[in-house]
């Protein structure tokens, strides 16, 4: 054996290895994407960062109503020194690598596994998801290292009774900043705190740290939602909501065979036309209540919507049923063959879901602990699947599947070979 046959093995469990090819992979990417535009919703995004970085103002197109601000500001604040996208994109890579180590560490925690742990950290450095959506310029990235780490922490909460207040406050502020990617991490987070209640009403964590954790929670959002009260009268975290479910519901059909398609056939209709005469609050609170009206109206069409955004929030990428129109601003193939993509996806996804699905279970012993993944799992889900669904929403879900995934892999069980510890 050679002298670099016997390094590949230590190579191979050093982290520092794992987060250099991490990192060399999603910057590597982010220099094949450079200044393009790949993705239709980049645009929003883009667009709230340049007016931040122009004005320091939230929002976009003028207004000053404003959606989750973490992605924007973070954008923006490159867009700040220059018009490249180039440069975001870099930054993001950074965030990306950042969160395959949080995976990583959260599984070494939580399982107690070393083993278990570095497995993670080595499929989240390579999956290609979390790499291509490390490129591209929306909130997957932010919300995906966010929510891992308050997931952690408040597993880690769970893990002491509530021992730490310092730990359920990171737990409650750390989910609040994910609510603040992604606003559908607010009712998500909602049910755990739920759960946690349930928690303590059978003596297996502490009120205090209930209370430390919501308290902190809300706090954030609140404030986030009070700014959006005094700029644009609406106390809320987000102003898309209504307009996801009449496409998840009045506009399924068309949205299926793409959202621009929807959207044109949406601009010819009476209810368009109604939404149009109110201001961006009470259009909002309109498509809302229409959604829900439409829902209850066609309680079967309704029943089959939902079984088909099931099978969209499982399905692998890229759609091949779907045609995609390339434009200047829109090209999710970003330079490669759809079927390369689909070949890619066929390779890692039936792994990761089945045997991460799998890992779980094994780990039901733990569940005491490990409730908050599971529900978490299940609320992602859930959400998207009475609002509209896609694929690249199952993204928040995949490092508690890696951990299921790592953990089957490790063969890891109570007491494997390192304490649980706190973050």
């Amino acid at each position: 054996m050679s002298a670099a046959e016997r390094r590949l093995p230590g190579l191979l469990s050093n982290e520092w290895a794992w987060l250099g090819l991490a990192l060399a992979l999603r910057a590597g990417f982010a220099l094949w994407l450079g200044d393009g535009y790949y993705q239709i919703d980049e645009g929003g995004f883009v667009g709230g960062a340049r007016q931040f970085a122009a004005t320091g103002l939230f929002g976009a197109g003028g207004q000053a109503f404003s959606g989750p601000p973490i992605p924007m500001v973070f954008f923006g604040t490159f867009l700040r020194f220059s018009e490249r996208l180039l440069w975001p994109r870099l930054g993001q890579a950074v965030v990306g690598t950042l969160a395959a180590w949080l995976i990583g560490r959260m599984t070494l925690s939580l399982t107690g596994s070393r083993r278990a742990g570095l497995a993670a950290l080595a499929i989240a450095c390579v999956y290609p998801f979390f790499i291509y959506y490390g490129g591209v310029l929306m909130s997957e990235t932010f919300y995906v290292a966010l929510s891992a780490a308050g997931l952690w922490a408040l597993c880690a909460s769970l893990a002491d009774g509530g021992a730490s207040l310092r730990t359920a406050s990171a737990a409650g502020l750390l989910l609040a900043a994910a609510a603040l990617c992604r606003a559908e991490c607010a009712p998500i987070t909602a049910v755990l705190w739920m759960a946690g209640a349930a928690a303590c009403l059978t003596g297996r964590w502490r009120w205090k740290a209930l209370l430390t954790g919501a308290a902190c929670w809300l706090l954030l959002l609140g404030l986030w939602c009070a700014r959006n009260k005094a700029v644009g009268g609406r106390f809320s975290l987000d102003d898309h909501g209504g307009m996801a479910l009449i496409h998840g519901t009045v506009l399924f059909d068309s949205n299926e065979i793409d959202t621009g398609v929807a959207m044109r056939e949406f601009g010819g209709t009476d209810l368009y036309r109604q939404a149009m005469a109110l201001d961006p609050v009470s259009r909002d609170r309109f498509y809302i209540k229409t959604g829900l009206e439409y829902m209850k109206a066609h309680p079967g069409r309704t029943l089959r919507q939902w079984g088909r955004k099931a099978v969209n929030f499982w399905r692998f990428y890229p759609r091949l049923d779907k045609r995609y129109d390339d434009s200047p601003y829109n090209n999710p193939n970003a330079g490669f063959g759809r079927l390369t993509l689909a070949g890619v996806s066929l390779l890692v996804e039936p792994v990761l879901i089945l045997g991460g699905l799998a890992g779980l279970w094994g780990l039901r012993r733990r569940w005491e602990t490990l409730l908050p993944l599971a529900l978490f799992l299940l609320g992602t889900m859930g959400l998207h699947i009475i609002v509209v669904s896609q694929m690249r929403y199952r993204l928040p879900v995949m490092p508690v599947l890696i951990l299921g995934l790592a953990s089957l892999l490790a063969g890891s069980g109570p007491g494997d070979d390192v304490r649980a510890r706190r973050p």
